[in-house]
């Protein structure tokens, strides 16, 4: 079965709008794999260097820090674009996996 993935937001959120959107809450209604939302090139370095990335790969990396469970914020850079990523993280491979399928999403597949 493919990941869903689900826009949080519309259009890129400014430094502000990237802290709610991550500081959005821990239940299942709140927070679930696969909702994503595009930031700054601002954001996405501060994450980088807050905490050690929990997995790190030219596309981007993945806290290691997580938000609840299993689920943890990926950050990812697709062609000059930035964009924050919840995942379900078990493995190494977890990450590699949905950045590769979130990679092949249609809105990104025309950018």
């Amino acid at each position: 079965m493919a990941m869903k993935f689900v826009s949080i937001h519309e259009g890129v959120a400014d430094r502000s709008q990237s802290f709610e959107l991550i500081n959005r809450g821990y239940g299942p209604e709140q927070r679930f794999a696969g909702q994503w939302f595009e930031t700054t090139e601002d954001v996405f370095t501060y994450f980088l260097e807050v905490l050690p990335p929990l997995d790190w790969t030219a596309d981007g990396f993945s806290m290691s820090e997580f938000s609840t469970g299993y689920l943890t914020d990926a950050f990812v850079r697709i062609k000059g674009r930035f964009f924050c990523l919840c995942i379900h993280r078990e493995r190494q491979m977890d990450f590699t996996n949905t950045v590769r399928a979130f990679k092949a999403t249609e809105p990104l597949k025309a950018a």
